[in-house]
């Protein structure tokens, strides 16, 4: 059984898609104000908040077809804007390359970028690289047990460039995982990074957000608010 919450109020719908291991309830600040303008719905994911795990592993592809399976069971009325934070935001641009007649936006909080592990190991030491790696490779490291390589492989191979209208949003603040992790050079190398995603999304606009971490919706909500907002006004009448 996967929980779900939906506050319907017309289209277009808003779906939110949280991060690796983190459940709906990672939205419920933006979402309530969001529910107040249009349509939206959150959920966890198998294995996440209130829902019941299942055998892994994954990738991000059984994920898109989960959610679009999901969407279709409770009648969730598109189209869709897709709201993705973190690995989230890879699900967001899967589902949106391979169902874009459903698709009326996308924002993406700090999003993930594919093969990003990889790039990480021009900045780490030899102890770090070797953990990065194993966290890469090894489903069961993660929350989810997602397949890493072959979700990042799904997505590549379904990447094209396109019109879709997108807000890109990055963290302007550097993590601290810990005392080791090079935390100023990954922010770097992931704002790097989200410069080159914007690049598939020619009409797509990105937003720093100064103040935040990682976590944008829960540090600076009112930007991730914002970017809904103008979405939703940019595309009804």
């Amino acid at each position: 059984m996967v929980y779900s919450k939906y506050e319907g109020r017309g289209t277009p719908s808003v779906v939110f898609v949280a991060g690796l291991g983190d459940g709906s309830d990672t939205w419920n600040g933006v979402q309530e104000r969001i529910s107040q303008e249009t349509s939206t719905f959150s959920y966890d994911r198998p294995g996440t908040g209130r829902s019941q795990a299942v055998s892994g592993p994954r990738s991000c592809a059984d994920l898109v077809e989960e959610l679009s399976g999901l969407l279709q069971k409770l009648n969730i009325v598109p189209p869709y804007i897709l709201v993705g934070h973190s690995f989230g935001g890879l699900v967001a641009r899967l589902f949106a390359a391979r169902y874009p007649e459903l698709i009326l936006g996308m924002v993406l909080i700090d999003a993930a970028v594919e093969y990003k592990e990889l790039v990480y190991e021009r900045v780490l030491h030899d102890k770090l690289v070797a953990h990065n790696r194993e966290y890469y490779l090894n489903p069961l490291m993660n929350k989810e047990s997602i397949d890493k390589p072959r979700s990042y492989m799904e997505l590549v191979e379904l990447t094209q460039m396109s019109d879709l209208n997108t807000s890109i949003i990055m963290r302007g603040l550097p993590d601290t995982y810990n005392e080791e992790w090079p935390n100023e050079a990954i922010l770097r190398i992931d704002q790097e990074m989200q410069a080159e995603v914007q690049k598939l999304y020619p009409s797509s606009q990105c937003r720093i957000a100064a103040g935040s971490r990682h976590y944008i919706h829960q540090d600076e909500p009112e930007i991730v608010i914002e970017e809904i907002l103008a979405m939703i006004r940019g595309i009804t009448p």
